[in-house]
C-alpha cells in the first residue's frame, strides 16, 4: 500500500509540468542589422550587419512566452521548439528605440529547424542625390 501511495505522490507531482522541448525539431537564424550608414555617391550600399538581440517566441496568436533567448555576438541563434506556428518577437538590448525589428511569424514542423533571419532596422537613411 504505501508503494501505491508513493507512485500516486510521484505521479502527481509530475503533473502541471512542462515536456521537454524536442531536441530535433525548433527555428534557428540570425539577428542582423542594415549597414547603418549612408553610403557615398555612387557607391554600394553599407553591408548588413550581425546584432545580438532579444528573441522573445510565442504561440502564433498567443502572448505568451514559451521561450526567450539571446542571440550571440555574430547574431546566430537556435531554440528547440515543438512543431507547430509561432511568432518571434524581437528586441534590441539596449531598449532603444532603435534598432527595431517586426514580429517575424515562423512554422515548424517535426524533425527540423525551420531558418530565418530576422531583420533590424538601424533607422538611417541614405541620403538623397543632390540635383545637378
Amino acid at each position: 500500500m504505501k508503494v501505491l501511495i508513493a507512485v500516486l505522490v510521484l505521479l502527481a507531482a509530475g503533473c502541471g509540468q512542462q515536456p521537454a522541448a524536442p531536441r530535433d525539431s525548433g527555428v534557428e537564424g540570425t539577428t542582423m542589422v542594415d549597414g547603418g550608414c549612408p553610403p557615398a555617391r555612387d557607391a554600394p550600399p553599407c553591408p548588413d550587419k550581425p546584432l545580438s538581440a532579444r528573441l522573445k517566441v510565442t504561440r502564433a496568436g498567443s502572448d505568451e512566452a514559451v521561450a526567450t533567448v539571446t542571440s550571440g555576438e555574430d547574431g546566430r541563434f537556435r531554440i528547440a521548439l515543438a512543431p507547430g506556428d509561432y511568432t518571434l518577437h524581437p528586441a534590441n538590448l539596449a531598449g532603444t528605440p532603435l534598432p527595431i525589428a517586426q514580429p517575424v511569424p515562423v512554422h515548424v514542423d517535426a524533425n527540423r529547424f525551420t531558418t530565418v533571419e530576422v531583420a533590424f532596422d538601424s533607422g538611417i537613411r541614405d541620403a538623397p542625390t543632390p540635383p545637378r
